[in-house]
């Protein structure tokens, strides 16, 4: 009893040091991500430099007059040191030290932290902004005109190279709010206060549903699920502070889930059509949804329940997509972000070596043989959801959500930060291997870019670009093989798609389905 006293005080000791070094690190990262001279920091646009509390920190500790390569190696200690706080806090939170109202306060303080931040790492806002532009604005269909096409835009100069000649690789509701957005937003700077704003409130939302979905299901690992998301760097930093829109992605996503739990099987589709909309991403996660809604009526009412399921997906679809519709691009934008490759997807990265290997003849193969096993997975993993659709709870669905989206990530022909904020909201929900790959790539990826743009220092960006391609994206790429491993022992062995013992805590109701239509 008083060894169980003991260890008791020493686990709260361990988890009160957890979240200071927490805090800690986030605060550390803030005040050089707010420095002027950090290397965090794209291409600002007027009225966008660092300012407030925490830039008068950084100039308070002088790091405008280090050095380049002072500066270089401080930024490289920051990130890897709130990467270590993380996994710490994480373990802990998991072995249950750290009680979930800690952890609340410290994700809550850490997003009002990011509201004095300036834009970090992505020029992609200015991207949104355009293509709001061209609707807003200009009358035109961004789909069919670049953002090249329109010299004169004062956000042109701030949009980044490689998009200046492409038409947005976004879902028609997302570019119809950027328009929205462009109708009330005048300067540039405003576009990126605004969907920085959107990415704070958005974030905190999907923490919202997050906390009590988590406590519902699997209440032992609310700390741990509410660590993974909300304190997470790579999330806060990349993801947040850089305005994505992947977080509305990944609300959609946990709403939808949240949604089917309650038995809204409908709502849920129309959630994760508007998220499909704002990237093709949810499309996954819709897919398997109207697999299982499908597969588990009996087999004389199937085909009414595909036509109302999928013929609401397709009423969203249809009036999003109506106003953009032309036969040049038919896709809006689908075409063109299939051709897309990042540096730091093991696709690329194998691809490369093979073309190295084989004097640029046989790269093409293993494109195609990536692209093959994406599909052939998803398909598995749809093919099993409608096998099991009957007796198949909503967390496993949510579970196969989860798998999906990991097999995109790691097997898919780009790789960026901000990718992991599709899937990390469901990471408790799925079992060892896939939860363990989605959280060693969130960590390697929040180290991956600390020198975002060579104009701040060619050399330091060369090192970085050369640590992701030979440190980073193998750690990654062994990661893949893991992933197809857990999967094929799943279909094989008969394996839950989620964490064992979830769907038991689940509501019986849920479990056994709703048959509304």
């Amino acid at each position: 009893m008083v060894a169980a006293a003991i260890d008791m005080v020493d686990a709260r000791r361990r988890g009160r040091l957890a979240l200071v070094w927490s805090a800690l690190s986030i605060a550390a990262f803030a005040v050089f991500a707010a420095a002027r001279a950090s290397p965090f920091q794209p291409e600002l646009a007027p009225g966008g430099e660092p300012s407030g509390p925490v830039a008068w920190l950084a100039r308070g500790f002088g790091l405008a007059r280090m050095p380049d390569i002072a500066v270089v190696f401080l930024g490289v200690l920051v990130v890897l040191v709130a990467a270590a706080a993380f996994v710490r806090l994480l373990r802990e939170a998991i072995r249950g030290s750290v009680p979930v109202r800690h952890v609340l306060w410290l994700v809550i303080g850490a997003h009002v932290v990011l509201l004095f931040l300036p834009l970090l790492y992505s020029r992609d806002v200015y991207s949104y902004a355009i293509y709001g532009r061209i609707v807003s604005v200009y009358g035109e269909n961004p789909y069919l005109r670049t953002p090249a096409d329109f010299a004169d835009d004062p956000l042109l100069d701030l949009v980044g190279e490689k998009w200046l000649d492409t038409p947005p690789v976004y879902g028609p509701a997302f570019v119809s709010f950027s328009a929205l957005v462009a109708r009330v937003a005048d300067d540039p700077i405003d576009h990126v206060h605004i969907y920085r704003v959107l990415a704070i409130v958005v974030s905190l939302a999907t923490i919202a549903v997050l906390v009590p979905t988590v406590r519902r299901i699997r209440p032992e690992w609310e700390p741990a699920a509410l660590v993974a998301f909300g304190a997470n760097p790579v999330i806060l930093f990349h993801s947040v502070s850089s305005g994505h829109n992947d977080l509305l992605v990944a609300f959609t996503i946990l709403a939808g889930f949240a949604l089917v739990l309650r038995g809204r099987e409908l709502e849920a589709v129309s959630v994760l059509s508007l998220g499909a909309l704002v990237k093709f991403t949810a499309g996954l996660p819709l897919l398997l949804l109207l697999v299982w809604c499908v597969a588990r009526r009996r087999p004389g009412e199937r085909l009414r329940a595909l036509g109302i399921h999928a013929g609401l997906a397709a009423g969203v679809a249809v009036f999003f997509a109506a106003p953009y519709w032309q036969s040049r691009d038919p896709t809006l934008g689908m075409f063109e972000l299939a051709g897309h490759t990042g540096w730091l997807a093991p696709s690329v990265f194998l691809t490369r070596l093979i073309e190295v290997a084989s004097f640029n003849t046989l790269g093409w193969l293993l494109r195609v043989a990536f692209a093959l096993a994406l599909v052939l997975c998803i398909a598995a993993v749809a093919r099993e959801v409608w096998r099991r659709a009957p007796s198949m709870s909503a967390a496993e669905l949510a579970a196969s959500w989860g798998w999906a989206l990991v097999l995109l990530m790691v097997l898919g022909p780009v790789l960026l930060p901000w990718y992991v904020a599709w899937s990390l909201p469901l990471v408790w929900l799925l079992p060892r291997a896939p939860s363990t790959v989605l959280l060693v790539t969130s960590v390697a990826l929040g180290v991956s870019l600390w020198s975002t743009e060579p104009e701040r220092s060619q050399t330091a960006f060369e090192i970085n670009l050369w640590i992701g391609h030979w440190v980073i994206t193998p750690v990654v790429s062994v990661l893949v093989l893991r992933t197809l491993v857990a999967l094929r022992r799943l279909l094989r062995d008969r394996l839950p798609f989620a964490y064992l013992g979830v769907a038991a805590a689940e509501g019986d109701h849920v479990a056994a389905g709703s048959r509304e239509t």
